[in-house]
């Protein structure tokens, strides 16, 4: 039994169609457990089971129904979702990868910045995907390091979007405060309206913590330059904008950020100047 009171165990038969293989984690509404399927073994999911007098039950069908029409690389896609009296189910790509809260752990905080930029520039790709969708875009509202799943090859997978929702422009407020504090953008807190700009402050507020190596730009207070003399200007310059604290003055498009990015990149792809050398050593 995981913390959650949900009675499943190695081997137990799920829907008559998939067997449980292990315990994975417990989330905040959940147990995940690696699964495999009865007739074709070499396919292997991952389900996030919950118990359906959890009042958080109805959340986790709106991310199944939510997961369910999205295609995109940095997402995982949704396999099959099904419920029973007592529990339901989800059942999604199963990602093989350790998150970037682990990462940043493993290696003492401090990440190459090429990865910090990858990681950046791939989580603009998905936001401008899901801002993007139509009629309503949809509003993440969580990006934090235990939210991104880094890849053996790198790439990252965006998970957990028991938070996220569709944005209707006639809404003047939020019905609940969410978010994870210090990546949470002002909003979240004040039961402001949530919008694109909100994902894109967290994304700010993330890139933050990876230059900075581990500190909140609401704790630290301080320009993400004191952190690293040497990082590209238009990684400096994209933090900047995205941690602005009205919505207004921050870029109002995943792709601006994109292309500071991506200049930030071939900055880092060119030949370190004579300075650069000295302050190395």
């Amino acid at each position: 039994m995981n913390k959650h009171g949900i009675l499943i165990e190695r081997g137990d038969l799920l829907n008559n169609k998939y067997i449980v293989l292990s315990h994975i984690a417990s989330g905040g509404m959940s147990g995940v457990y690696l699964i495999e399927e009865k007739n074709n073994p070499d396919k292997r999911w991952a389900v996030k089971i919950t118990s359906m007098t959890n009042k958080m039950a109805a959340k986790l069908k709106d991310e199944a129904r939510l997961l369910s029409e999205l295609h995109h690389s940095n997402l995982p896609h949704v396999v099959d979702f099904f419920q029973t009296e007592e529990y339901f189910y989800l059942v999604q790509e199963y990602v093989e990868g350790v998150s970037l809260s682990d990462q940043m752990a493993l290696y003492n905080n401090q990440l190459p910045m090429e990865t910090i930029l990858q990681i950046g520039i791939e989580l603009c790709d998905v936001l401008h995907y899901l801002h993007n969708q139509k009629p309503y875009p949809i509003i993440y509202r969580d990006i934090k390091p235990g939210n991104i799943m880094m890849m053996s090859n790198q790439s990252i997978k965006l998970i957990d979007f028991g938070i996220a929702r569709r944005f209707q422009d006639n809404l003047l407020h939020d019905t609940v405060q969410v978010g994870t504090v210090g990546f949470a953008a002002p909003e979240q807190f004040e039961k402001k309206q949530t919008d694109s700009r909100t994902d894109l402050f967290s994304l700010g507020a993330l890139l933050y913590y990876l230059v900075s190596k581990g500190k909140y730009v609401y704790i630290a207070q301080k320009p993400v330059r004191d952190f690293n003399k040497i990082m590209p200007k238009h990684l400096e310059k994209c933090i900047n904008q995205l941690v602005q604290l009205q919505p207004e003055d921050r870029l109002q498009d995943a792709r601006e950020a994109k292309i500071l990015l991506l200049k930030a990149k071939e900055e880092l792809e060119k030949p370190p100047n004579i300075l650069q050398r000295l302050l190395r050593f």
